[in-house]
């Protein structure tokens, strides 16, 4: 976790320094790379103080151990179901979906009906068959 707070801290600081460069060089008048920049130091930031605030709840991790073994971090990380074709036919309908947005409002809606049927298909899976509850 200490690893992590350091990582996505430094990327904040160099986001946010490397925003100001970027825009003094530009003249503050570019509307694409300044602002773009700042957001992401801003999403560097936030994970930063994310993880730093749960590591001080949580305490140290195994991560955290540098004499620890891959084998102290095991256990369930979640369910996830074998041979599943729901995410296939959702990542296809979502292609549609956004393909859609750059042509037309119609192309769009009409990806939406596939693209809500997958997701109803991969939230409910866990709730069938062979891995009902």
């Amino acid at each position: 976790m200490k690893t992590n707070v350091v990582i996505f801290g430094g990327i904040g600081l160099f986001c946010l320094v490397v925003a100001f460069i970027y825009g003094f060089l530009t003249g503050f008048g570019e509307l694409a790379g300044f602002p773009l920049l700042l957001l992401t130091a801003g999403l560097g930031f936030m994970l930063w103080f994310y993880l730093r605030s749960a590591g001080k709840h949580h305490g140290p991790m195994d991560s955290d151990n540098p004499e620890g073994e891959v084998a102290q971090m095991a256990g369930n990380y979640g369910d996830f179901f074998p041979w599943s074709w729901w995410p296939l036919g959702l990542g296809f309908s979502l292609a549609f979906l956004f393909f859609g947005l750059a042509i037309d409002w119609w192309v769009f809606l009409l990806a939406c009906i596939p693209a809500l049927f997958f997701v109803t298909g991969w939230v409910m899976e866990g709730n069938r068959k062979t891995y009902a509850h």
